[in-house]
């Protein structure tokens, strides 16, 4: 957005080093005769540029802080500097304004009543004194007369205008499909008791709710029948493959517009109390967004639409979360923006490997790359569920929950695994059940999940094995009222 705003003003020449590649290959297609043009482009024609525009952006939370320096090639020194500050979900209106800060290090005065020669073309922008970077013209005065560098000027501001609107236009639309453009349906809830593995004199109910959680045409229409009725166009199209956008490429909206729609969210159920405070909260593993998009173009996003769900599962809650007191409660579903969190895999080797003196050396497997693969694939295999219930004593738990325990790996294979160390929940305890059955009997050395290579190393070796899950409790509003 910055190169396509930046290049409408008259007394500049922007060159995109982005497409610096594609010239550099059309030019070498044209010189060796691939190309029909019968005149082709002339070599070391390329620009070259005076001044390099950089910039960094900082973010915390979804303030947005972005800087950006005017560089002078030829010294190195940095010729001016310009920041925008703001809220993520306000990206063009700090894109605008780095862009009028830019021209006035440019042309300082920005004066529309600047009069000279029509059409003279203004020289390279030059340093001055105050950091600031100026355009030297020809002063031949036409009295009376605008020149077109004002006239040009004036466009550049009021296009700068209308594309700065239709950027909030597309980051609104996708805001608005993922606030308003889905539905969600919730089972009958169901009751079951869990016998907790590692605590065999233990057991909990649970409560289980299915829930589907659908995006419709129909609705999604619905929602934008207004603009539709007003002639106008909400920019973007609905059908049973997904969604079709229809905003120049060429102004950034489109791609604003894709970026933020793409953007990683959790779908969570979470239990209401009568006066709409939140008691817990669930999401599954696998319960993000970003899974279930597919870009067919730049311009066509496929997703799962009605009657197909685009998500759908069991939510899990312990029943002393949700059934304390007699409380009547309440569930609701829905869609944020993927707070903090991680899973993190550690291992760790305990004592010396027990080795066959007959197997060549070769033939053992170097423990980075084993620790490597198995850390790898455990990360890839443990799944545990974002939930929390408020506690009925003692303090609100923290972030982080974690379990230490054992690995032995005899001949390449995943003999034993066993935690001596869980948080108490019954959710995540389940997780490290269903850790430990796809585990065992995994074989490091294998060529694929069924078949053992041809030279198994004869190689026994114990790990301690630590696993973090890392959930943002503040993302999850528990004890505050819902929204």
């Amino acid at each position: 957005m910055l190169v396509s705003d930046l290049a409408k003003w008259p007394q500049l020449e922007v060159v995109s080093r982005d497409a610096l590649g594609p010239v550099l290959r059309e030019q070498w297609l044209q010189q060796r005769g691939f190309s029909s043009v019968a005149n082709p482009v002339l070599l070391g024609q390329l620009k070259g540029v005076r001044y390099l525009i950089q910039g960094r952006i900082y973010a915390q939370d979804d303030a947005l802080t972005v800087d950006l320096q005017v560089v002078d090639v030829e010294t190195g020194v940095v010729a001016g500097s310009v920041k925008a500050q703001g809220v993520e979900s306000d990206i063009p209106r700090l894109e605008q304004d780095l862009v009028t800060q830019a021209m006035r290090l440019f042309d300082p005065s920005q004066n529309l009543n600047t009069r000279s020669n029509s059409g003279e073309i203004a020289k390279a922008p030059q340093i001055t004194q105050s950091g600031s970077v100026s355009v030297e013209e020809k002063r031949g005065t036409v009295p009376g007369q605008f020149d077109s560098h004002s006239v040009h000027q004036i466009d550049a501001f009021l296009s700068l205008e209308t594309l700065t609107q239709q950027r909030r236009e597309a980051y609104q639309l996708a805001e608005t499909i993922w606030t308003e453009g889905w539905s969600s349906e919730m089972g009958q809830p169901f009751y079951h008791v869990w016998q907790l593995p590692y605590q065999s004199t233990r057991s909990m109910s649970i409560m289980t709710i299915p829930i589907s959680v659908f995006f419709s045409p129909h609705r999604l229409a619905d929602k934008f029948k207004k603009v539709w009725d007003a002639g106008g166009d909400p920019g973007v199209g609905f059908d049973s493959d997904g969604f079709r956008t229809k905003t120049d490429e060429g102004s950034g909206a489109n791609q604003l517009f894709v970026e933020h729609f793409q953007k990683p969210r959790r779908v969570f159920v979470r239990a209401l109390s009568e006066q709409g405070d939140v008691l817990a909260v669930f999401s599954d593993w696998a319960w993000r967004t970003e899974s279930k998009i597919r870009m067919v173009n730049p311009q066509w996003i496929s997703v799962p639409m009605w009657p197909e769900p685009f998500l759908a599962g069991l939510a899990y809650f312990p029943v002393d979360w949700v059934e304390r007191e007699g409380r009547h409660v309440t569930f609701d579903v829905v869609v944020v923006p993927v707070p903090d969190e991680q899973v993190i895999v550690m291992l760790e080797p305990l004592g010396e490997p027990e080795e066959d003196k007959s197997v060549i050396p070769a033939q053992i497997p170097q423990k980075e790359d084993l620790l490597q693969a198995l850390e790898k694939w455990i990360k890839l295999h443990w799944t545990p569920a974002l939930t929390e219930g408020l506690p009925s004593l003692g303090y609100l738990p923290g972030n982080k929950r974690t379990a230490v325990g054992l690995v032995r790996i005899q001949d390449g294979k995943i003999v034993q695994v066993k935690f001596q160390n869980w948080p108490d929940e019954p959710i995540f305890i389940k997780s490290l059940n269903d850790l430990q059955s796809k585990i065992l009997g995994f074989c490091l050395e294998c060529q694929d999940s069924g078949r053992v290579g041809s030279s198994p190393s004869r190689f026994s070796k114990t790990f301690r094995l630590q696993l973090t899950l890392v959930k943002d409790i503040h993302a999850l509003q528990l004890g505050s009222r819902s929204r």
